[in-house]
């Protein structure tokens, strides 16, 4: 048998490795003549995640035929405010969670207002990074798209509205309609800039800009699903965060309102849409492909 790792593989390794070293390298920049708070920014943001996002950003834009240095602002922005919203959530005053990626959360690696302060300032990095102008070939316009764009689907009407609809829905019973558009906002609203952003560089923008960012939100959706499942069937130490966190705090998910086995089928469902989708976009049979059935098949 064969030891050669799948075109799948190598592009997971090559492009996590490099966002690990492009992510390092801008800590190390932006943070030499800094405080202390450097510190939990690294430990967030560096500390073991999958980096799931970037490998969207870059499997976008290698479908796309997109030149890799041109996404590797989009892919450290998105990371940068990934870890920025999961040092958040984890706060006793949001999920009140002591484990993230196998290890303490940042508030207990730290301090609860450190944490806080560190959140802040990644969210703040990320802006810095995307809006810089680095290259020529990408125009004003697109870095002020980019922008634009991934402000909207973190604020008030994407990440952060999310995440308070779902504090706000804490014992309570809820309608399926009602979580779906929360998991939408607070999943699938980080999930879509890793399509739309390297779409932006495409000759084509904005001709499909309405089906790209369908595309994202029905992969966000999906994402969400799978973690719930995963919350009921896998261990806390396989998902390096607490099992079954939401029936702990008696937070509503898909899987204790329809149970594993509806909760599977309504995944399967939104599946289905969404390969439908890549293939009306002509995006089936490609890396990004590959990269959404990782997704999917993930066991943490």
């Amino acid at each position: 048998m064969s030891n050669e790792k799948s075109g799948l593989e190598k592009f997971k390794l090559n492009y996590t490795s490099r966002v690990q070293k492009k992510i390092e390298e801008v800590f190390n920049f932006y943070g030499k003549n800094s405080c202390d708070l450097i510190e939990p920014m690294k430990y967030s943001s560096l500390n073991g995640g999958k980096y799931i996002r970037s490998l969207l950003v870059y499997a976008t834009g290698a479908t796309l035929g997109i030149n890799e240095e041109f996404l590797d602002q989009p892919a450290i922005a998105i990371e940068l405010t990934h870890a920025y919203t999961l040092i958040h959530d984890d706060l006793p005053c949001m999920d009140d969670d002591e484990i993230r990626r196998g290890a303490p959360s940042c508030h207990i690696a730290f301090s609860e207002s450190s944490a806080i302060l560190a959140g802040d300032a990644l969210q703040s990095l990320a802006f810095q990074i995307l809006s810089q102008k680095k290259y020529s070939q990408i125009s004003s316009e697109t870095q002020l798209n980019w922008v634009n764009f991934f402000s909207d689907t973190i604020g008030l009407c994407g990440v952060a509205g999310g995440q308070f609809l779902d504090l706000s829905i804490n014992n309570r019973n809820v309608e399926l309609k009602e979580l779906e558009k929360i998991y939408m906002l607070k999943t699938g609203k980080l999930i879509a800039p890793c399509i739309m952003l390297p779409y932006m560089l495409d000759n084509r923008y904005p001709d499909k800009t309405i089906e790209i960012l369908e595309l994202g939100l029905t992969l966000g959706l999906c994402f969400q699903i799978k973690d719930d499942l995963l919350g009921y069937t896998s261990s806390s130490e396989r998902l390096g965060k607490t099992k079954n966190k939401d029936e702990l705090r008696n937070q509503p998910n898909y899987v204790n309102i329809l149970g594993v086995d509806e909760a599977n089928k309504k995944l399967q469902e939104q599946k289905e849409r969404y390969y439908t989708k890549l293939k009306n976009l002509g995006f089936n049979n490609t890396i990004l492909a590959e990269i959404s059935e990782y997704i999917f098949d993930r066991e943490f």
